[in-house]
């Protein structure tokens, strides 16, 4: 092999193994968030490269980066001399997230309701149909997790994506407290009904119905807030 063909094959492994390093960056970043987000590893806990590094069986440098990674998102915190510590907020601090969601979620929806496009109202109407199937097997998980995918949505379609990060940087620190649960199936059917007429108000540029029912949303899931706060 000549010396540039060797260069061009170097330069491919090199690529490969930035592009290896990425997948398992990815990976253990997807765990620990959804760790965190199960409550496998609670709030105020310590975490350690070393013990991720045991427990997934991959390098040190794929779990660094992803713990980076996760301190951007307000999931962990690092604190010198201590490492990092899974994030802990205040009864304050968590009524203060509460708050500044809320608005910008509102505001997020009066973007959606001038800007939504043909193609993200056809991706809220595929979610309406996961969703249904998801209330008829009464699979309660599956509908909040589609709920929120629901809603991303609606915050994607105002345009605006510094909005949407800043929505989910908000809503990465509560997530935890977010899990809606229903008494009965037909609490279940209502919750669904309320996401259909979401979409009818946006489809029709209904404003004033669109902003009472994503408040009734919001103000639902900080009352479980507030009540799981105050225990």
């Amino acid at each position: 092999m000549n010396r540039e063909g060797a260069i061009k094959m170097s330069r491919l492994q090199i690529g490969k193994i930035k592009k290896d390093r990425e997948c398992l960056r990815s990976i253990v970043f997807k765990k620990l968030q959804q760790a965190i987000y199960t409550e496998k590893i609670k709030s105020g806990e310590k975490i350690t490269e070393r013990e991720i590094v045991k427990e997934f069986g991959v390098s040190r440098t794929p779990v660094r980066e992803a713990l980076c990674m996760l301190t951007t998102t307000g999931l962990i915190k690092f604190i010198p001399d201590k490492g990092f510590v899974i994030g802990k907020l205040t009864v304050k601090e968590i009524k203060n997230v509460m708050e500044t969601r809320m608005a910008m979620e509102m505001f997020a929806l009066r973007l959606a309701i001038q800007r939504i496009k043909p193609k993200e109202i056809k991706n809220l109407n595929l979610l309406l149909s996961k969703m249904k199937r998801a209330v008829k097997d009464k699979d309660t998980a599956k509908v909040f997790h589609i709920s929120n995918s629901f809603h991303n949505q609606i915050i994607l379609a105002s345009g605006n994506q510094e909005l949407f990060n800043f929505i989910q940087l908000l809503n990465n620190k509560i997530y935890h407290f977010r899990n809606v649960s229903f008494s009965t199936s037909n609490e279940l059917e209502e919750y669904f009904t309320e996401h259909e007429k979401m979409l009818n108000a946006l489809i029709n540029k209904d404003e004033e119905t669109a902003h009472k029912l994503a408040k009734k949303s919001i103000q639902r899931v900080n009352s479980i807030i507030n009540r799981k706060i105050q225990k």
